[in-house]
């Protein structure tokens, strides 16, 4: 009689640890694609002058690179909804409140990609180059506002094991200390910046794949 009562709560531990695998496992491609994106645009023959807000791409190259980053933001998407639905039920109000904060943010840094191709014949400094250039600085502020928000609660009361615990709290904090500063300099520094954020990205993914939404995991004490 114990062992039907319990059937129903191991089948739903199971599909919940199959949902978490497989949202980490999109997360590592999206992280790894985006960091390989990054090189690709570095290494990429200017088609145009950079006085093109396109530049390195010609105005169609540009929107299929636009294209590619918004459904690639969806894996990031998947993460940090993996993420969410990992510490949810966990983590106090204010870390969830971070939690949604990241996720609305990841929406809008998507939506911002595709906008982003209104600017394709665009030149720098002209009303629609700085129409998009502008529309990006919300969703990227309420990203790394809601993983530091987040981070830290899931620093105290973690649900990823060993150093996925601080991932979160590093990813969050990356936003405000290097990329922001990274991609208003240089094309080149940004864009290694947006890089080394991808391969983040693609460790939380690692860390969700390992996960156990059953097990609590335990803070280690001196």
């Amino acid at each position: 009689m114990t062992q039907l009562i319990d059937m129903p709560d191991a089948v739903a531990s199971t599909q919940q640890r199959n949902r978490l695998h497989a949202l980490g496992v999109i997360t590592v491609v999206a992280g790894i694609l985006g960091a390989a994106s990054a090189i690709v645009i570095i290494a990429w023959p200017d088609q145009v002058s950079d006085q093109h807000y396109s530049y390195p791409f010609d105005a169609t190259s540009y929107a299929v690179a636009q294209s590619w980053f918004a459904v690639q933001h969806l894996g990031l998407l998947a993460g940090l909804y993996g993420l969410a639905r990992l510490a949810w039920s966990r983590s106090s109000r204010l870390t969830r409140t971070g939690l949604a904060l990241t996720l609305i943010g990841m929406v809008g840094l998507t939506v911002c990609e595709l906008f982003a191709i209104s600017a394709a014949h665009a030149l720098v400094d002209t009303s629609q180059a700085n129409a998009v250039d502008n529309s990006y600085g919300i969703p990227m502020v309420a990203i790394g506002l809601g993983l530091v928000v987040a981070g830290l609660g899931l620093a105290r009361r973690p649900v990823l094991a060993r150093a996925g615990r601080w991932l979160p709290l590093i990813m969050g904090g990356y936003v405000f200390v290097v990329m922001f500063p990274a991609v208003f300099g240089p094309m080149v520094a940004g864009r290694i910046a947006i890089g080394v954020w991808m391969l983040m990205f693609a460790a939380l993914g690692a860390s969700l794949v390992r996960a156990d939404p059953s097990v609590r995991v335990l803070t280690e004490r001196a």
